[in-house]
This record gives structure tokens, C-alpha cells and sequence, in this order.
């Protein structure tokens, strides 16, 4: 990461939520987010509705772009509002909401939602520098769960790196305040 921003999310309820997920009778693969992984067994519609969520995030430029013009912020805006939209529609076909596909659309929609309230307090046109340093922080959170939805659908983001995110969990963009989401 590159920028500087303030922002930090607070994940605690979706990782307490991941933690009690039904534990699979036969391991499948393993789900990592901050600070837990989680055992799963994804099933047809799941891996059906996580390749369909991975093409359709291709053609996000917001994913993989650098923005560079106040046009750019506001079309960066308007990518994570229909990121946002898919996320929950996708949430709604799931057939079980303790499943950890929307575990991970939670957590993406858990980072967009706090990232747009954060970008609320300051206009992004404005305060161009602390907007770009928060939208790194919210495009790493999101590629790394990608990643994750990508195991789920037994197959590869197919999203380029360009931008050189780290794909390892960064602990410190992280609030970690609850001890039953820690891992043990």
C-alpha cells in the first residue's frame, strides 16, 4: 500500500458470523479473511454464482485502474455503487445466508459501506489525496476477497494486478475488538 489513509474497517460482526459457520463433513477448501480461515464445501449454485460475481468484477476499471481526474473519482464512485448492487443481488439468489460465499459478499459490502461513509465526511474532489489513500485501502479489500470468492468458484480472478496490491490480509486495516472472532 502505497497511500496514506485513516481508514479502517470494522469487520468484527462478519468474522464472528464467518466463525460459526456450519463446519463441513468432508474438507473442501479453506477460506482465508482477517484474522480466521474457515473450512468449506462449496456447493453447484455457489460455485455458479461466484464465477458469474468474478466476471462481472473484470469489468470494474475502479478494481484495476489508477484514477487521475475528478471525473475519474466520480466514475470510481458510481463502479462501487454497482459493485454494491451486484454484491446484494447475488446475496439475494444464495439459497443460505450461513454459507461462506455471503460471508464474503458480506465482507466486501461491510468495507464498501464504511469506505462510503468514510468518503461522506470529505469531498473526494476536494480532499483528492485522502479519497485516492482510502480508495487503495477499500480496492485492496476487495481484490483480497476476489481472491477468496475465486476458491469458492474453483477457479481464478482473472483480474490483473496492475495496481501491485498486496494479496495478503493487512491486519492493521483491521479493527480487531472481539475475542470469540479470533481464531482457536
Amino acid at each position: 500500500m502505497n497511500r496514506k489513509s485513516n481508514l479502517i474497517f470494522d469487520v468484527s460482526s462478519v468474522l464472528r458470523k464467518a466463525k460459526h459457520l456450519p463446519k463441513p463433513k468432508v474438507k473442501g477448501i479453506t477460506v482465508n479473511l482477517p484474522f480466521l480461515s474457515i473450512d468449506i464445501t462449496a456447493s453447484n449454485i455457489e460455485r455458479k454464482i461466484a464465477r458469474e460475481v468474478l466476471i462481472r468484477l473484470r469489468d470494474k476499471r475502479v478494481l484495476v485502474a489508477n484514477e487521475c481526474c475528478p471525473t475519474c473519482i466520480n466514475n470510481s464512485l458510481a463502479s462501487i455503487q454497482d459493485i454494491r448492487t451486484l454484491l446484494v443481488n447475488k446475496q439475494v439468489e444464495l439459497p443460505d445466508e450461513n454459507s461462506a460465499l455471503f460471508v464474503l459478499f458480506d465482507l466486501m459490502l461491510a468495507g464498501i459501506r464504511q469506505f462510503l461513509t468514510f468518503t461522506e465526511r470529505y469531498e473526494p474532489i476536494i480532499n483528492r489525496n485522502g479519497y485516492l489513500g482510502a480508495l487503495e485501502v477499500l480496492r485492496g479489500h476487495l481484490l483480497r476477497c476476489v481472491q477468496e470468492i475465486a476458491k469458492v468458484g474453483n477457479t481464478s480472478s482473472k483480474l490483473s494486478n496492475r495496481l501491485g496490491f498486496n494479496p495478503i490480509w493487512e491486519d492493521s486495516l483491521y479493527l480487531m475488538h472481539i475475542k470469540d472472532a479470533k481464531p482457536g
